[in-house]
């Protein structure tokens, strides 16, 4: 049965895209099939994975338009298969101009699901990867997904960027738009485990999430490889396997596998 994970928070700069790209690394070098949708305009994802958001065309644009235009369109078309062996469905800057036209569309909070509905079946794991925003794009995320990972940066303000994500995953549920929506858990991105800021983040996360909230055990520290590897155009685990990132993201991959 395939899952679709959706990797959301309203925050810019909390490691949605990096663990976006190496979940679905480690979730494919680990034998399951795997897709990664690139839901954000700015097409970091994209380019992460080694395309140029400019050139790279069809996109998940073309399957949007298509929708909300009254076509049937073929989404397969815009499937591109990466060096590491997951499946990438990439964006384009032009995506922003969806938006808007999502105001006026029908049954407009499900165009990524009825998108995604002829191919879901080829995969395991759907990935998706939303822009910084509470916007629609991000609404038509959360109703495509069976659960969420919420990446949450050690750092003051985290507690309140997680807590405004949630609250639109109570929106989205309470609004029947995708009742089922389960969260997939929080993950604690960008830790500098040395620091008395981290382990304070990381005691208030645990005390006022994890009574109700699964908090992944793996924690993904800061490290510039990170950004060597984006520069690069490939995960963590295809940049240097044997990094502690790579191994915390195959941890973080393990317990995705055994929460079903």
């Amino acid at each position: 049965m395939t899952r679709i994970i959706t990797i959301a928070m309203q925050k810019g700069g909390v490691g949605k895209t990096t663990t976006t790209i190496n979940l679905a690394a480690a979730l494919a070098e680990m034998g399951h099939r795997v897709l990664a949708v690139d839901l954000d305009p700015q097409g970091n994802l994209t380019q992460h994975a080694g395309f140029d958001p400019d050139q790279v065309s069809p996109t998940i644009y073309a399957a949007f338009k298509d929708e909300i235009d009254g076509y049937e369109g073929d989404v397969s078309q815009a499937i591109y298969e990466t060096d590491e062996t997951f499946h990438l469905l990439p964006s384009q800057p032009e995506l922003s101009l969806i938006e808007l036209s999502l105001i006026n569309t029908l049954s407009r909070e499900r165009v990524l699901e009825t998108v995604l509905a002829p191919i879901r079946e080829a995969y395991d794991y759907i990935l998706i990867d939303c822009n910084p925003s509470l916007g629609l794009l991000v609404i038509n995320a959360l109703t495509a997904a069976n659960s969420v990972i919420i990446p949450v940066q050690t750092e003051y303000l985290a507690a309140r960027g997680a807590f405004m994500i949630l609250s639109s995953i109570e929106t989205v549920r309470r609004k029947n738009l995708n009742p089922n929506l389960a969260i997939e858990g929080i993950l604690l991105t960008m830790a500098d485990t040395r620091t008395t800021m981290t382990r304070e983040v990381s005691t208030a996360v645990n005390t006022q999430y994890g009574d109700s909230i699964y908090i992944f055990n793996a924690v993904i520290k800061r490290s510039v490889r990170f950004s060597e590897s984006a520069v690069a155009g490939q995960s963590i685990l295809a940049y240097d396997p044997r990094s502690p990132g790579a191994e915390a993201y195959r941890q973080a991959a393990k317990e995705i596998e055994r929460s079903v």
